[in-house]
């Protein structure tokens, strides 16, 4: 990934409090017994989370919501060696070393958690809140709870427990797949192979912009536990998608002949994408899943994740920018993105479908009486808590990498954050309806020949044994070797 200019402060050193630390979050607690927390090697540790529901948590509660053993190792990629503050992958397990399912913060049982510490989004909730929506919006995505953090005694700051996407009832519900199955469920993803395990992914007939294989990793069944016939049957799969996308471009067929895939999904991922202008869309931490046959195993986009790059946090690939499709920009990443969105995209029931979908969610779920109301109360939950987690993380008014916007409190980068989705989200509205002319259609036969260029640019009659390129007045280019 593209380095970030960076300017970090260490002013402070870890703080320490006393007994007297109070907290309106619940807090959680670890200890490693002198061991460091590394990268991809579990380490065992003490965990205690005082949580005492609507009254205030200190130090010296009892831990009351979790008081046990935990594996944990560092989690993120470019975060890792970018931010001082770090993220954290986590499992609960017994004394034994057995996988523990258990209730963390309300959050429905499960074993596998993130503490996620946000340091580049001042906000502390651009994960928080596209979650949030994606939920509204009639999806599963991770449930967050907030919190404060110790290390050993030591502050770390406000820090999310979140769920880990998994394949479970509370998560993605589909069904647990046995060895002699091979329809299903499947999650698998689109991300950087850099951080892949060996065999852990396969290449597939999708292509990018710039015309390469998308690899798809597995995710469940895991790439040390999936069987041979059922990374044929979900290779295959992928395969008969790309097909029946294919289907969608060329010939125009209506979304709705096609029957192995929730169109309803993709329009959710990409309004949720387009709407945050997500600089990692599309082609990173991008989630995928299918149930079993028995199930109505359509393909479906999500559940969505790592959306802390979004809402105007970074200022590269035009990502900071109110206007524009992510789609469209001419950006160094943009030759990435997988081809589907483009030949979906170019299907008239496809673009209707995404515009009166887009028209029925900013009715409701992204209306801006939600969205803001869900920013104050979030923000209003953690106003006491940031005060601590900025005199650690002393960044407030110090740019984390560049940014147009600077602010000096946290209530600037609340108001930063509200009035760059107001613009964002009035944008889309004035310009959904572009999605009809970005993707002419060039079967047409009523588009009219109005210029014709040589392969140097210039005008130029058709001479035979070149390269010329047709222009149209709907924007179609036609590249023609002329022969005769």
């Amino acid at each position: 990934m593209k380095k970030f200019k960076l300017v970090f402060l260490f002013l402070a050193p870890l703080l320490s409090f006393s007994q007297e630390f109070e907290s309106n979050l619940p807090i959680i607690l670890i200890d490693t017994r002198g061991y460091e927390i590394l990268d991809e090697t579990r380490i065992i540790s003490d965990m205690g989370i005082v949580y005492n529901y609507k009254t205030s948590n200190t130090l010296s509660d009892q831990h009351n919501n979790y008081n046990g053993k935990i594996s944990i190792e560092l989690r993120g990629s470019s975060s890792q060696d970018l931010f001082p503050k770090k993220s954290y992958s986590l499992e609960t397990q017994t004394i034994e070393g057995e996988n523990n399912n258990v209730s963390l913060l309300d959050l429905p049982e499960e074993n596998d958690w993130v503490l996620y510490g946000a340091y580049s989004d001042k906000t502390l909730l651009r994960n928080n809140l596209t979650y949030f929506l994606s939920r509204e919006m009639g999806n599963y995505a991770p449930r967050t709870k907030y919190c404060e953090l110790f290390i050993n005694n030591e502050y770390q700051g406000v820090y999310m427990l979140i769920e880990k996407i998994k394949r479970d009832k509370n998560r993605v519900n589909i069904k647990k797949i046995e060895d002699g199955d091979v329809t299903g469920g499947y999650i698998i993803k689109i991300d950087k192979l850099t951080d892949a395990p060996p065999n852990a992914s396969w290449c597939s007939n999708f292509t990018n912009f710039n015309n390469h294989p998308i690899c798809f990793q597995y995710h469940y069944p895991k790439a040390d536990e999936i069987t041979i016939d059922q990374k044929n049957y979900i290779e295959n799969y992928i395969n008969e998608i790309h097909a029946s996308i294919n289907e969608l471009s060329e010939n125009h067929t209506n979304i709705d002949l096609i029957e192995n895939i929730n169109f309803t999904s993709f329009f959710d991922y990409l309004i949720i994408s387009e709407l945050s202008k997500n600089v990692d869309a599309y082609r990173l931490s991008t989630f995928l899943y299918k149930d079993s046959d028995e199930n109505n195993g359509k393909l479906n986009m999500g559940p969505i994740w790592d959306y802390n790059l979004s809402f105007g946090n970074v200022d590269f690939c035009q990502s900071s920018k109110i206007s524009g499709w992510v789609l469209e920009e001419e950006t160094a990443y943009r030759s990435s993105i997988p081809s589907f969105w483009y030949d979906l995209l170019k299907n008239d029931s496809f673009r209707e479908k995404l515009i009166n979908r887009w028209s029925e969610l900013r009715e409701t779920v992204l209306s801006f009486d939600n969205i803001f109301n869900h920013i104050d109360s979030v923000s209003q939950h953690l106003n006491a808590a940031q005060h601590r987690n900025f005199e650690l993380w002393d960044i407030l008014d110090s740019y984390v990498w560049p940014n147009y916007q600077l602010g000096v409190s946290y209530q600037d980068e609340i108001d930063f954050l509200k009035y760059w989705i107001y613009n964002r989200v009035t944008w889309i509205d004035n310009n959904i309806q572009t999605f009809k002319t970005i993707f002419p259609d060039c079967s047409s036969s009523e588009k009219k020949l109005i210029q014709i260029v040589n392969q140097l640019g210039q005008n130029s009659p058709a001479l035979k044994n070149q390269i010329f390129f047709y222009i149209y007045d709907n924007g179609c280019v036609e590249q023609h070797f002329i022969t005769y």
